[in-house]
């Protein structure tokens, strides 16, 4: 049932009567008038509350004017006609885990956060067709957990956001996975969202009552309008069939450790023909020593003062912990998916792709019985000192390992805490760490050449500002690479918080300046990306403008607010 055409008449009937409270104030009567469409229980403007979602990981947050919880797509529906009736503006969150890109802070201050994460339910899995139906709240554990639980040969995309995350969430931000689904965008359809004036749309041939193909076919007829519910705010989203991978017959996942930090142009050089080719499905992913650093330890506050970078500090103790806890100058994983004559035939051609190769350390191979015995030798080996190393490289190819086999797992969030003085708990949440964390995350094409000047420019950098280069690479498709830059800092610190905004806004510009575009942007970076392509985004602010043309949802989410309130 959808309540659109009724929230239309109440938005007229009000629309000459609204009270006009201060901006970013929930008056005691809206709270009221709120809490008759959702529950008293799911609405607050309690200051404690309000204060732990300003919480963020960047060098600044917003605070809201209340929090509401929807349980369903009506209560969507009812708090989005109540927002336009009383000009108030909304910002929906699925689970609030978009960590290093704003987390659950809206871009401006005095929103009303809509939480959806109790919207949670997997309304279909379909194994036949390998798809499921699920809502905001669902989370990629819940879903991999779900798949597990019934023993059905489907798997999903995981990511390294932890369990918590959205898959909604995430791919409305085009985020992507390990997998041979990891761009997650290109795997989802149907999507159900509420409009600006309450109305209900769905996207594709969900558009069309009973469409045979609406959980299985992306485009539908007409203008495709998935692509402007995407790192939007045009609307918000409730439903969406996300298509799994049916679970391989053979997985292995290769690993790949070079010890010269030059190789790396050299590696994408021999593996781009792979990816071309089909050989190499799985969305590949590079880590330098730095980045595989944060995994294992936390800055060395007690040896240095933070104001300069770890490498330009104190690069002898950099060194020899890295060799200490075998740590290479880059690691790689990903993985070969197929039968077992595919896997065998594909990993040969790895083997002979990299023959000879310089920096090349080691090449291996495992599954999920060679890791089990490697488990085995590494907890024998940890009571032996100079073997101890031995489980913690274990760990981290166990860690590799079940993002690649489609199980996300809280371990992959450790490294954001690097800067932090504060325990995350076990969900390693980093809020709780009170860490700072923001990603600069460029796209670029798939070539050595490529890889090596981002290297040039980017690293110089972080180092002006004191900060660690760090950085992964993902292959996120036969002819890109991601490369995701955190800036790790002690948000605790007025100096490396500063600091961290200074260089956040240097490295944005002058990865700009040579043609390296992020994928994806934080609160912080909209307005220096916007600048850059001035036309592309007047034409969507001209959309946005017909889609809510009161600035209602999400105002400042990547667009300039249409207007002051």
């Amino acid at each position: 049932m959808s309540l659109a055409p009724d929230l239309r008449k109440i938005s007229e009937s009000l629309r000459d009567h609204r009270p006009q409270p201060r901006p970013g104030v929930l008056t005691d009567e809206q709270i009221d008038t709120l809490a008759s469409l959702v529950g008293e229980e799911n609405v607050s403007a309690d200051p404690i509350e309000l204060s732990r979602l300003a919480r963020t990981t960047l060098p600044e947050g917003t605070t809201p004017a209340g929090i509401l919880w929807a349980s369903c797509r009506e209560q969507v529906q009812a708090v989005v006609g109540w927002a336009a009736a009383h000009d108030f503006p909304i910002y929906p969150i699925s689970t609030g885990k978009n960590w290093g890109y704003g987390d659950l802070c809206a871009p401006v201050a005095g929103c009303l956060v809509l939480d959806l994460s109790r919207m949670n339910r997997i309304l279909q899995v379909d194994v036949q067709l390998a798809y499921a139906v699920v809502e905001p709240g669902v989370t990629q554990g819940q879903l991999a957990e779900h798949l597990a639980e019934q023993n059905l040969p489907l798997m999903v995309d995981a990511t390294g956001a932890g369990p918590d995350a959205s898959l909604i969430g995430n791919t409305l931000e085009r985020g992507f996975g390990h997998t041979a689904y990891g761009d997650r965008f290109a795997h989802v359809a149907c999507l159900e969202a509420v409009l600006p004036d309450g109305s209900l749309l769905t996207t594709g041939f969900g558009a069309y009552a009973n469409a045979k193909a609406r959980h299985v076919y992306k485009w539908g007829l007409g203008p495709s309008l998935d692509g402007l519910l995407t790192q939007s705010n045009f609307a918000i989203v409730t439903r969406m069939t996300v298509w799994l991978m049916p679970r391989p017959p053979r997985l292995l996942a290769y690993f790949i450790t070079l010890c010269d930090r030059s190789a790396i142009g050299p590696l994408v050089e021999r593996l781009r023909p792979l990816r071309l080719a089909g050989t190499l499905r799985s969305t590949s992913h590079c880590f330098n020593d730095r980045r595989l650093l944060t995994g294992a330890a936390r800055f060395p506050y007690d040896r240095v003062d933070g104001r300069q970078a770890l490498e330009v500090a104190d690069p002898e103790w950099l060194e020899r912990v890295c060799r200490e806890r075998r740590i290479p100058a880059w690691g790689v994983s990903g993985s070969i998916t197929g039968t077992p004559t595919e896997v065998r035939a594909a990993r040969r051609t790895l083997r002979r792709a990299l023959a000879g190769m310089r920096g090349l350390e080691r090449l291996f191979f495992v599954d999920e019985r060679k890791l089990a015995r490697l488990e085995r030798l590494a907890r024998v080996a940890a009571r032996l000192r100079p073997l101890a190393p031995l489980a913690s490289l274990v760990r981290n190819v166990r860690l590799g390992f079940q993002l690649l086999d489609g199980r996300p797992v809280y371990e992959s969030l450790k490294g954001s805490h690097w800067r932090a003085r504060h325990d995350p708990g076990p969900t390693q949440d980093p809020l709780a760490s009170q860490c700072g964390l923001v990603w600069v995350s460029p796209v670029l094409p798939m070539t050595g050449e490529a890889v090596e000047e981002l290297e040039r420019i980017a690293e110089p950098i972080l180092h002006r500002f004191g900060f660690e280069f760090q950085v992964s690479m993902a292959f996120l498709n036969e002819r890109s690479i991601c490369a995701i830059l955190p800036i790790s800092f002690d948000r605790a610190s007025a100096d490396e918080t500063a600091r961290a905004r200074d260089c956040h806004e240097r490295l944005l510009q002058i990865l700009l300046d040579h043609g390296y575009v992020p994928y994806r942007g934080s609160v912080a970076a909209q307005k220096k990306m916007r600048e850059a392509a001035p036309v592309y985004w007047q034409a969507v602010a001209r959309l946005k403008k017909a889609w809510d043309p009161a600035d209602i949802l999400a105002p400042g989410r990547y667009l300039q607010p249409l207007r002051d309130r």
